[in-house]
């Protein structure tokens, strides 16, 4: 499913560009499935559950538009983490959750009149969390550190856009989140896994792979 967009990316691009302009104000919408790719630690604590993101964007010029937004991330702990009680073993409930206001600049290319490809990238800061922390007293979690997050991020992302109606379109998109944020296991209590966690390389940010849909709404009249 990663590769679908490039897929229809390449397909449709062998009929080359055509000379076509972009609505003057688009409202973005999506939702889809982040892939946690590092650091090493990260992967092996956590996964995604969605990430959806909307923004208000401006043409600047030709097809070219700069935008602001808003994107909240999820992510879950992995259910092979575990904590024993007694003579049971139960699956943490740890989560991560990011709210991050950004900024958008992209570009696009028309291929048909109702299909174009959309290249940009979103810079922002994610405000994050870890919540339903299990507070593990283990050596190997202290000193403790907080369980919030404030960071920087880049994601580049590319999108299949396909115009249904005259103001609507709705498209597939593939984006790779960089966090500049180095993850600390000891921030959600995972330190104390050493095969698991611990031993694991923590060399890069934290960064994901989201795949998924949205929707265009494509405003105003060209002049």
């Amino acid at each position: 499913m990663y590769v679908l967009i490039l897929l229809i990316g390449f397909l449709f691009s062998q009929t080359g560009p055509i000379n076509k302009e972009n609505k003057p104000f688009i409202i973005k919408g999506n939702i889809g499935i982040p892939k946690t790719i590092t650091s090493n630690q990260f992967r092996s604590s956590f996964n995604g559950l969605y990430e959806g993101s909307i923004s208000v964007n401006f043409k600047l010029f030709n097809n070219t538009y700069f935008g602001v937004g808003y994107q909240s991330v999820y992510f879950q702990n992995n259910k092979f983490l575990k904590f024993k009680v007694f003579e049971a073993s139960i699956p943490y409930n740890t989560r991560l959750i990011g709210n991050s206001p950004f900024i958008h600049l992209g570009f696009e290319k028309f291929y048909k009149s109702n299909f174009y490809i959309h290249y940009g990238i979103n810079y922002g800061i994610m405000l994050g969390k870890y919540t339903n922390v299990n507070e593990d007293t283990s050596v190997y979690n202290k000193p403790f550190v907080s369980k919030n997050i404030t960071a920087q991020f880049v994601q580049p992302e590319i999108s299949a856009n396909f115009i249904v109606e005259e103001n609507l379109a709705f498209y597939v998109f593939l984006s790779y989140n960089t966090l500049f944020y180095k993850y600390d296991a000891k921030a959600p209590r995972f330190n104390q896994f050493q095969e698991e966690v611990r031993e694991k390389s923590n060399n890069y940010y934290m960064s994901w792979l989201t795949f998924g849909f949205g929707f265009n709404v494509l405003l105003g009249k060209n002049k």
